[in-house]
């Protein structure tokens, strides 16, 4: 019993150790430099545009705005789901520890086990789908800019306002 928890723990553990790392390696300059342009140009859009957008440009805000807040979502929910990733596995490392010494009874064992796999097999079903969400915003919210930055250039006398102007491209 004891070996049979053990090595089902072990290989949950490189799972999650493996999902967590991929979440991890998420290039994170390229999602600041997408939040910092949705913060950027989303604030000059609320105070500039204020009359009758056509519907290709409100379809464009649409997108960029949806698309920006997930961006925003995934970054907060991909340090969430890391702090989770990191008690799961102090958890089960002890849990591991405990098996090795015995120092835990059975039934307790097969409880929390159970208890471990569940948490962990939710939490990478929560990375995956994080990730595919986080890839698939990214493209959409590329894909809006060049809309918007035409809107806000049109509201603007053909200009960037000075603080949107960065010289590396998303």
């Amino acid at each position: 019993m004891y070996e049979t928890q053990l090595k089902s723990l072990d290989s949950l553990s490189g799972a999650l150790n493996q999902k967590l790392t991929e979440l991890r390696q998420v290039d994170t300059i390229i999602l600041q430099k997408a939040i910092s342009k949705y913060t950027n140009y989303r604030q000059f859009i609320l105070q500039n545009v204020n009359d009758t957008v056509t519907k290709e440009e409100a379809n464009q805000l649409q997108q960029f705005f949806v698309c920006g807040k997930n961006l925003l979502d995934f970054s907060d929910n991909r340090i969430a789901i890391l702090a989770r990733g990191t008690l799961i596995n102090s958890q089960v490392n002890k849990l591991i520890t405990d098996i090795k010494e015995h120092s835990i009874e059975e039934n307790i064992l097969i409880q929390c086990s159970l208890q471990e796999k569940e948490n962990a097999q939710k939490l990478v079903i929560a990375s995956y789908s994080q990730q595919q969400l986080f890839q698939a915003n990214l493209q959409e919210f590329k894909l809006s800019l060049y809309g918007i930055e035409n809107l806000i250039r049109s509201r603007n006398n053909g200009q960037m306002p000075t603080i949107i102007k960065d010289s590396i491209p998303l």
